[in-house]
């Protein structure tokens, strides 16, 4: 563990959205290990405030990643040319919405329902010591950061940029799952 006079620009970043999402229950660990790839003690992964939140994010993240993705795949089989990339990335990016609001939320409610607190813990505690959901959690983030500032740049339009957002994201969520497959990096530890 870094000493707080050397910690790394990404730790910082860390701590300050866990001030920031403190009252979500989204603590320094979560966004250490989310976001600045820690590897933290055990303690400190144990130290989860809000189960339920943190289970509700990776549920919607994974929704999200595949309805974009599914959402692309339609959108290139039903348009026809002309611009049949950007209708199908627009597709992307709707499905990327449907599946992190309600496609999401109602999966993890009605899956928590059948679920005690003991259970919701337990699955949070695995779920962040699993790192390739992890990277592949951030590298749709990632991607679709990317897409919206290269959509912004390039197109100049919100149809354009929309369309952008939801291409690149998929590329990085399907880039992340080659990575994972092709080079097998530990799962337990960054």
């Amino acid at each position: 563990m870094e000493k707080s006079g050397e910690m790394g620009m990404e730790v910082q970043i860390a701590d300050g959205l866990a001030s920031a999402f403190g009252g979500l229950g989204l603590n320094k660990a979560f966004f250490r290990n989310w976001f600045a790839h820690m590897n933290l003690p055990d303690d400190e992964m144990r130290d989860i405030a809000n189960p339920w939140n943190e289970m509700q994010l990776h549920v919607s993240y994974k929704c999200a990643e595949a309805l974009s993705v599914l959402g692309l795949g339609v959108g290139l089989a039903v348009s026809r040319k002309p611009n049949r990339l950007r209708k199908a990335g627009r597709a992307a990016f709707l499905g990327a919405l449907v599946g992190a609001g309600p496609v999401g939320v109602l999966m993890w409610s009605g899956k928590a329902r059948s679920l005690n607190d003991e259970d919701i813990y337990d699955r949070a505690y695995r779920v962040r010591y699993n790192r390739n959901q992890i990277r592949i959690d951030n590298a749709y983030k990632a991607s679709a950061q990317l897409g919206l500032v290269g959509g912004l740049l390039m197109t100049r339009s919100l149809s354009g940029t929309l369309a952008d957002i939801g291409l690149v994201s998929v590329l990085g969520v399907l880039g992340s799952i080659s990575y994972i497959a092709y080079a097998k990096p530990d799962k337990q530890s960054w």
